[in-house]
């Protein structure tokens, strides 16, 4: 592969987890809806498509609430029930790893969440998105990263873009993939509508997608480097 190909895929799973931290993060609004579908339009459904049957359900569940009624409402109470962290004394999972993994929201797992997103260089990151640990937070961080990984490739930096390929796949397997596959499926069973049922499915199957997709791309940068790329370590 090219660094412009590789460029291509880096953007393309930002975006991806551009469009999930919105959906957890974001009240729904008629501004919302009208965005939304106009992305999951254009998105490949087909089954063969790795996404592809999750994104079309989840547009299915889009459209389907649109024809309700006031459909907006059963979303932003069914958002409010599963995201804002107000309903665990009714049992649903609140949507923070800490919490999720049975621990204190001052626990060292979040320390090492901050300690991420410093070594990243955004200090201040999830100041205006929660605590540091929230899910809609960390899904932001791994849009944050994949897109840092994309300027690398278009700056032929091959070296800069393994190194935010690495904080990737590092957040992926020591903080998202502890917990957030067995999260979505609590949500997916508590959700009230099919539009967040269909959410938690895509957000549950897209961490393990990408977590495979980083080992690819891995393997690229270190065995078949591409040829319009400046050799690792040296000055692009």
């Amino acid at each position: 592969m090219t660094l412009a190909e590789l460029a291509q895929i880096a953007g393309r799973r930002s975006s991806t987890w551009w469009l999930l931290s919105r959906l957890v993060m974001e009240q729904p609004t008629a501004v919302w809806w009208d965005e939304l579908q106009a992305v999951l339009a254009a998105v490949d459904v087909d089954p063969t498509t790795p996404l592809g049957t999750e994104s079309a359900l989840l547009l299915k569940a889009l459209l389907g609430a649109r024809n309700q009624p006031d459909g907006l409402t059963p979303l932003a109470v069914d958002r409010t029930r599963l995201l804002a962290g107000v309903m665990q004394k009714q049992g649903l999972p609140a949507p923070y790893e800490s919490v999720a993994l049975g621990l204190e929201m001052n626990s060292d797992l979040v320390l090492d969440v901050i300690e991420c997103y410093r070594e990243a260089g955004l200090e201040d990151f999830s100041l205006e998105l929660g605590p540091p640990d929230f899910l809609g937070a960390e899904l932001r961080f791994m849009a944050l990263l994949g897109y840092r990984e994309m300027q690398a490739y278009q700056e032929r930096d091959a070296g800069l873009a393994a190194l935010w390929l690495s904080r990737q796949m590092k957040f992926l397997d020591e903080h998202l993939l502890t917990w957030v596959p067995a999260h979505c499926r609590q949500l997916c069973d508590a959700a009230a509508t099919p539009f967040y049922a269909a959410l938690f499915n895509l957000l549950s199957q897209a961490c393990l997608l990408d977590r495979s997709d980083l080992d690819q791309v891995s393997h690229c940068l270190a065995h078949e480097l591409p040829v319009d790329a400046a050799p690792l370590g040296a000055p692009a």
